[in-house]
């Protein structure tokens, strides 16, 4: 069963898919981590901090920042795992971020 609650929360902007990705225990492949951020969420590379991003206005909760080093292809299999529902609607990419892989 979906989790309701949070499929509306995201809707209305009142959570980010880093919190609900948090909440349902949703994971890249190892080496990759989420950090949650207040448009949604960044994934980078683990043992790394999350670099700075740039929050983009009006999102509702709902951009994915990739981080460089992470291949796209890792994130294009995780984004794919998920429900439609949580999935991100806005991307940026930083510069640094692996094309192919």
């Amino acid at each position: 069963m979906p989790d309701v609650w949070a499929t509306a929360a995201l809707r209305d902007g009142l959570i980010s898919i880093g919190d609900v990705w948090h909440h349902q225990g949703k994971h890249p492949c190892d080496g990759l981590i989420v950090t949650c951020t207040p448009d949604g969420a960044v994934i980078h590379l683990a043992g790394q901090p999350a670099p700075d991003v740039k929050p983009l206005s009006g999102t509702r909760g709902r951009t994915l920042h990739i981080g460089p080093g992470v291949a796209l292809r890792e994130v294009g299999e995780f984004v794919g795992s998920l429900a439609p529902d949580i999935r991100p609607a806005y991307y940026t990419v930083a510069p640094g971020v692996v094309m192919t892989n």
